[in-house]
């Protein structure tokens, strides 16, 4: 920002970076001005609250109070076998970063994946693995267990009597998904949309972005399939290093979306709620919630989609096959996972 900014100007270019929570800084100054909600905070928070009814799919493919694998049951054979269709080059790509092993901003101790080599004898080794995968950095998947409101998790199965110490998760544990996900992906390129390298990590990303991005890629998600919602996280971190508290996550308006097109799961680059959330305060990560509680879409988070941007806008491609599955740990609240896509 020029030295010789007017102090009208200044107050211009801070109400506008407000809406989409951008921090300014004038000159001179280390102070940042407050992240202003957007507009329609208020109503939204209001919708909101009807959701948490409204949006609820308890019952819908088992009865309430079961164990229910929610809209992952959208998956079916059929499914399955369109998705393998779309496989038409070969390729093949990761979509986990390399597992953190120090600590960074964005890992904490209890997130860095501990590798221990054993004795090494004349003939070979063996190493023991250790990490807390649930966090900003290791690709995963939750379950019901994550997340649950009001003694309840996703479906009406009581926590009480399904969750402790010893036996982990019992309904809704991550074995629900021990035959692994195999189904259509689509990537949402929201820096290819609005021609950035990455989304400032202020920025809430919200339903009119992604409809936009449809209407330019001519592909959009629809039952049982998984959005990839591409920020440049990790090209950002790259460039600038790691950083934690600012996600370019989804904004709370995509929870209609969502529950329209009932998708498998959601993905993301990082966490998927965008934060922080000013006009939100006092309520905790409200897409997480939405999905694993109220409609049984689970979450695939803290994805590498950089080789997969690259050969996605080589070959003008956006929909592909992906599959991935988790450790099969009986009790597991969630666990690490490699997604493949083949294009």
């Amino acid at each position: 920002m020029r030295k010789g900014l007017t102090a009208a100007a200044l107050c211009t270019a801070i109400a506008l970076a407000a809406a989409t929570a951008i921090v300014i800084h004038s000159p001179g100054h280390a102070a940042a001005a407050a992240p202003v909600p957007p507009p329609d905070t208020q109503a939204l928070r209001a919708q909101y609250e009807r959701w948490r009814t409204e949006f609820k799919t308890w019952g819908k493919w088992a009865p309430a109070g079961q164990e229910s694998a929610g809209t992952t049951s959208l998956i079916t054979p059929e499914k399955t076998a369109a998705a393998l269709r779309l496989v038409k080059n070969g390729i093949v790509i990761s979509l986990a970063h390399a597992e953190p092993q120090t600590v960074a901003a964005d890992v904490n101790e209890a997130g860095i994946f501990h590798r221990v080599t054993n004795t090494i004898t004349d003939g070979g080794t063996t190493d023991n693995y250790s990490v807390s995968y649930h966090g900003q950095t290791v690709a995963h998947i939750d379950t019901w267990c994550h997340f649950f409101e009001n003694g309840l998790m996703y479906n009406g199965v009581p926590v009480a009597g399904n969750l402790n110490r010893e036996s982990g998760c019992i309904k809704g544990n991550v074995m629900t998904w021990r035959k692994g996900i195999t189904t259509r992906a689509v990537l949402y390129d929201i820096p290819q949309l609005k021609g950035v390298d990455w989304i400032d990590p202020n920025t809430p990303i919200t339903r009119a972005d992604l409809e936009a991005w449809e209407r330019k890629a001519g592909v959009k998600i629809g039952p049982g399939d998984i959005p990839l919602l591409y920020t440049g996280r990790w090209k950002r971190r790259a460039a600038l290093g790691p950083w934690t508290g600012q996600v370019a996550g989804y904004y709370p308006d995509t929870i209609p979306w969502m529950h329209d097109r009932l998708p498998a799961f959601i993905g993301h680059d990082f966490n998927i709620d965008w934060n922080p959330r000013p006009g939100w305060e006092g309520m905790r990560n409200p897409i997480h919630v939405a999905v694993l509680n109220w409609m049984g879409i689970n979450i695939v988070e803290c994805l590498d989609l950089e080789e997969l941007v690259a050969t996605a806008r080589r070959l003008n491609r956006y929909e592909f096959a992906i599959t991935f599955a988790p450790l099969p740990v009986e009790g597991g609240t969630g666990s690490p996972v490699n997604p493949l896509v083949y294009f």
